[in-house]
């Protein structure tokens, strides 16, 4: 089958990067402001926190650098992915108001291996709608247009592909289907509106098929769009086609908490002839700021009444974050083999004034223990509770 396929290097790159081995030297890029000289490459899994309570890390060819890790957040971030007990789990948060990496935790079952965050590459599964639904908004398609559709929930076919006749179709403005993750909706609208183009064209403005705007040489991910219509949908829907790395998620989930623009995120705080800059910067735009702020309002669906409802309320009835409105959305997939599923949480929060963003990857066998929005609340919790957020508490064994 012939393909489109998006391999064009991102315009939001910051310079050339060198991947050692699994990915664990990091070589920075050229700051314009406020550095001393350039920062040096270190050995990011190799991470060690000193009698300060400072994430530092190797450099190589000699000394050690003070990385911008939490770390109280790393030790939370790695204990949430080892009780995952996960094939694979990684774990990437950031601070949106300042662009420094506050998390970057990787496991293989219950052990650390930091090596995975950016060498593990899984299907985008429903992360993919993020780009999808950016796609149909900068085409104009209203937020509150009715779509009808029946099914379509595990499976698509073409009749999912036009509206439902009957009485059992369930009729929801467009602006919900993002957070219930509702697949024939997606089916419905991108096979009308959307060519295989439009969805090349928005995925490498928000960074596939090159790297994430990270200091860390990551990339972001990768789309593959099949022709037919039915593949089409599929693909749009994030059944096939498209995956991403942990990083990439974060960068995806960042791009939308920034409302739109691309913010560069610094992993050296400073080492040997070398400070970081003081100031956030950004490093381009990708989408709309309209767009952007109403994928936003979109993934407060998935926490308050759509796929991760439950998971954020407790027993009592009340929000686990307490007064604190995040935002976010879930992916789930089966893969070929029986035994493998892929889940996916990205999300920020507060969701109107985003202070962390956070993606989590847990590739989980035919059974497992936490999906990866679980994993997402807890670390969340623990990020407002250790602030004072009312209304916050700890998970358990915190």
């Amino acid at each position: 089958m012939e393909k489109r396929t998006s391999r064009t290097r991102s315009a939001f790159r910051l310079g050339p990067a060198l991947a050692v081995g699994l990915g664990l030297l990091v070589a920075f890029p050229r700051w314009s402001e406020g550095a001393l000289s350039e920062p040096p490459a270190v050995a990011l899994g190799s991470l060690h926190v000193d009698p300060h309570g400072a994430v530092t890390a190797p450099v190589e060819g000699g000394g050690t650098a003070t990385l911008t890790l939490d770390a109280s957040l790393e030790q939370a971030a790695t204990r949430l992915l080892q009780d995952a007990r996960a094939k694979t789990g990684a774990l990437v948060a950031l601070d949106a108001r300042t662009g420094k990496l506050l998390a970057w935790a990787g496991t293989h079952g219950a052990s650390v291996d930091h090596s995975v965050v950016a060498s593990t590459f899984a299907p985008a599964a429903s992360l993919f709608k993020l780009v999808t639904t950016a796609a149909l908004l900068e085409k104009h398609v209203n937020p509150d247009r009715e779509v009808c559709v029946s099914g379509g929930s595990s499976v698509l076919t073409e009749e999912h592909l036009v509206r439902p006749r009957g009485g059992n179709a369930l009729c929801a403005p467009f602006r919900e289907a993002l957070g219930r993750s509702r697949n024939a909706v997606f089916a419905q609208l991108a096979t009308r509106y959307l060519r295989p183009d439009d969805l090349v064209r928005v995925s490498s403005r928000l960074g596939f098929g090159g790297d994430a705007s990270f200091d860390v040489p990551a990339a972001v991910g990768t789309l593959d769009v099949p022709d037919g219509k039915v593949p089409f949908a599929r693909a749009a829907a994030g059944f096939v086609g498209s995956r991403l790395s942990a990083p990439g998620a974060a960068h995806l989930a960042t791009t939308i908490a920034t409302f739109g623009k691309v913010l560069h995120v610094q992993v050296v705080e400073h080492a040997d002839g070398y400070d970081a800059p003081r100031r956030r910067r950004f490093v381009g735009t990708a989408l709309p700021e309209g767009t952007a702020r109403e994928l936003a309002r979109m993934m407060e669906v998935t926490i308050h009444s759509g796929t991760s409802r439950e998971v954020f309320t407790a027993p009592d009835g009340h929000s686990f974050l307490g007064d604190v409105r995040a935002a976010g959305k879930t992916g789930t997939l089966h893969g070929d083999a029986e035994d493998a599923t892929t889940s996916w949480f990205v999300g920020f929060a507060p969701a109107r004034a985003p202070r962390i963003v956070l993606a989590v990857l847990l590739e989980n066998g035919e059974t497992w223990r936490r999906k990866a929005n679980e994993v997402g609340r807890d670390f969340l919790r623990v990020y407002f509770a250790r602030r004072g957020a009312r209304g916050v508490t700890m998970p358990d064994g915190f």
